[in-house]
């Protein structure tokens, strides 16, 4: 992971919290936050990089599949917990994804989904 950029109502990525669950890693991240969004999202798009939503969709394709053949620049989408992202960010994004889970559960915390799609991403054998 390179970089974070957070939408303009995210909470503060500094918070005391954050950087202690973090175990301090945050603080080595470049952090930037988007006045506009998911407008930025065409910004980045502009660099090169496949905008992937995550969502619990059925439609969406398999993280296993996307990781096995990710582009080489990799814009993430977290939603928050509950709602997700908003029906913007989703239309915005290039890819839909998807971690498969239980039907019988619902979805999955931002942080654990966020962990398994970064190890996911990060794996140079892309499983």
């Amino acid at each position: 992971i390179d970089a974070f950029v957070l939408d303009p109502t995210t909470a503060d990525p500094w918070y005391r919290r954050a950087v202690r669950v973090s175990m301090g890693e945050m603080i080595y991240l470049p952090i930037g936050r988007a006045a506009r969004w998911p407008e930025a999202l065409n910004e980045l798009r502009a660099h090169g990089f496949v905008i992937a939503a995550l969502t619990p969709s059925h439609d969406a394709v398999d993280l296993s599949v996307f990781a096995a053949s990710k582009p080489a620049r990799v814009a993430l989408l977290l939603g928050a917990e509950g709602p997700g992202l908003s029906q913007a960010a989703l239309h915005d994004s290039d890819v839909h994804v998807r971690i498969p889970i239980l039907s019988t559960v619902d979805s999955l915390n931002v942080g654990h989904a966020a962990a398994i799609a970064f190890a996911a991403l990060g794996n140079p054998d892309g499983a």
